[in-house]
């Protein structure tokens, strides 16, 4: 792909928050995850023309072309989208890793974005990064292997939607991030992933699973923060939740309960 050079600065703002929901974004808007993003004339990676696009750029999405695959075998959709700059509204078309799955503005033009960018052809899995990102630049990130990593036949097929919870009772941390993979079908993991931003350093916490399989199984684990009722200070619980259909009584029945701890120390969960 060839970049176009071109001398104009286009503006990042900080005000979308966006999820992810089976393929769209929801309000049909979402912000530029990389800093490589180019946005193109055609949907093509072999396309010579494009323009690229700040980190944080608001895009209105307006439709989606169909799936394509980069050179190390990441499936994704090419995206139609459309921005505003100097008054004039641009469009074009940009390839789904560039894009925030999810996006939360945490003060002044920072934001906390994700979003699945890469895949391990050898091994067959999906490679996430979160980022930490402002006026353009990446302050901080974290990369990791999301849940649900076999389906390398397809652009990632979870939902993802991200929140902020309180962090009151946290020593050092501004902001607490809940980033949540959401699959609604029999036999899928869901996970809550929390994420945690000092001001300085991003760091990836402790996660809750939950699952079921209708008629056979329910599973479900949540966290108790310092701020719930029950929580203790620098520490996150975890209380996990099994149960199993009783054709007995035509219900399910408690057949598990789990606790665990982790607990802050300013740097790290343990």
């Amino acid at each position: 792909m060839k970049l176009i050079t071109v001398s104009i600065v286009l503006i990042a703002c900080s005000t979308v928050q966006a999820d992810y929901w089976y393929g769209d974004f929801t309000d049909d808007r979402t912000v530029v995850f990389s800093n490589t993003a180019v946005i193109l004339s055609f949907p093509d990676i072999d396309c010579s023309q494009g323009v690229r696009l700040p980190m944080g750029t608001e895009l209105d999405i307006t439709g989606s072309s169909g799936k394509d695959t980069l050179p190390d075998g990441m499936p994704f959709y090419w995206y139609e989208a459309t921005f505003e700059y100097s008054g004039d509204l641009c469009s074009g078309y940009i390839q789904g890793p560039d894009l925030a799955m999810t996006s939360l503005a945490l003060g002044g033009d920072t934001l906390f974005v994700f979003t699945v960018n890469g895949f391990n052809p050898e091994e067959q899995y999906f490679i996430a990064t979160a980022r930490i990102i402002s006026s353009d630049e990446i302050l901080a990130e974290q990369v990791f292997r999301p849940v649900g990593s076999w389906y390398e036949q397809y652009p990632y097929s979870y939902c993802i939607s991200g929140m902020e919870l309180p962090a009151d009772g946290f020593t050092g941390i501004e902001n607490l991030i809940e980033l949540s993979f959401i699959y609604e079908a029999c036999g899928y993991e869901n996970r809550d992933v929390l994420f945690v931003w000092t001001g300085t350093d991003l760091y990836m916490g402790p996660d809750a699973s939950s699952m079921f399989e209708a008629g056979i199984f329910h599973y479900n684990e949540t966290f108790v923060l310092p701020s719930d009722s029950g929580g203790v200070e620098n520490e996150v619980i975890i209380y996990g939740i099994a149960e199993r259909w009783d054709e007995a009584i035509e219900g399910y029945v408690e057949t598990e309960k789990t606790t665990a701890t982790y607990t802050w120390n300013g740097e790290v969960f343990e």
